[in-house]
């Protein structure tokens, strides 16, 4: 064998071919990782698409919901179910006085803009005082109070009182408003409040439930609630009782329901007075068993919101007192 003629490649020859190799090799890498990173990107895009169709459901669930009822969904990790339970509740029922005539005499697009704004209104109240809106049943309003989240009985039947009073308040400065969109009759509404005993949870069908109470008490609220004359709140003793003084109301009559075994006692809810906005009233003194009334003098031209309040103030003491003597 001739071995000078043998053919052989030089070692820098070897070299090269092996670093070409791996300079495909890189190459190919490179192409492979920015193949990745696109994929990556358009991944993380959807994802986050995803993301915000998810926020806006999210937002959206959270307007059909109350906040409490949001919070227990969202916060549970299990599936919901048709479970309930029975608890003590107070419960509070509202609806606009003539509702009927006022949507025959006033046109639709009017009286949607009107109903929204009010029912807007009453539900930012409501939620204010931790109520849990059950719903709105067109232009009534039913809210309760301790579920899900409880505190105390009595807090609950204080806080529904205190957004009821707020209510009214509110329907007096909103019935001006309805007045002016050309509403003639304006906005009066009826209230009714009452705490019992009450199964609350989930009801309806696997695939659709509704989270609400049922029960006895709950049609004892809304009785009373078309008893009550145009804007007053009427409750009854159960609630009274759960009151402490700063709460003022007197004893109207007592009712038989229907289907319930015992009168009801009716009382109507005049107001909210913290007990250091009435003592030392310069009008009203009270006097061992009884009260002295001073002379009240009002100038109808000296609008002065201090002056006016004193004088509610005192003539809702007069009330307290004629009903304490009354009892």
């Amino acid at each position: 064998m001739d071995l000078e003629n043998q053919h052989t490649d030089p070692p820098y020859e070897s070299w090269e071919k092996e670093l070409q190799s791996y300079k495909e090799e890189i190459q190919d890498l490179k192409m492979l990782y920015k193949t990745i990173a696109e994929h990556n990107s358009t991944i993380e895009n959807e994802l986050e698409l995803k993301n915000e169709e998810i926020t806006n459901l999210i937002q959206q669930l959270r307007k059909y919901l109350s906040p409490q009822l949001y919070d227990l969904i969202v916060g549970r990790p299990e599936k919901a179910s048709l479970q309930y339970q029975r608890k003590f509740l107070t419960i509070f029922f509202s609806d606009i006085v003539g509702f009927t005539e006022i949507s025959n005499e006033t046109d639709p697009e009017i009286l949607s803009s009107a109903l929204n704004d009010y029912l807007n209104d009453m539900a930012q109240i409501a939620m204010r005082y931790g109520g849990t809106i059950d719903k709105f049943i067109g232009d009534a309003i039913m809210i309760f109070f301790g579920d899900p989240e409880y505190q105390d009985d009595r807090i609950h039947a204080r806080d529904c009182c205190r957004m009821a009073l707020e209510m009214r308040h509110t329907v007096k400065r909103i019935d001006q408003h309805w007045v002016q969109k050309g509403i003639s009759q304006g906005l009066k509404v009826r209230m009714g409040i009452h705490s019992g005993y009450c199964t609350v949870g989930n009801f309806g069908s696997k695939n659709r439930m509704d989270y609400t109470i049922i029960g006895g008490n709950v049609n004892i609220a809304s009785r009373l609630e078309s008893l009550a004359d145009p804007n007053a709140i009427v409750l009854s003793s159960v609630t009274k009782n759960l009151l402490n003084e700063d709460y003022i109301s007197h004893f109207k009559h007592s009712i038989q329901i229907k289907g319930i075994h015992h009168p009801v006692e009716v009382h109507e809810l005049l107001a909210y007075k913290p007990s250091e906005m009435t003592d030392n009233d310069p009008l009203v003194a009270i006097k061992n068993d009884g009260f002295v009334i001073d002379r009240i003098e009002y100038d109808q031209s000296i609008h002065s919101p201090e002056k006016l309040q004193s004088i509610e103030a005192a003539l809702l003491k007069i009330l307290a007192q004629i009903e304490s003597l009354r009892t």
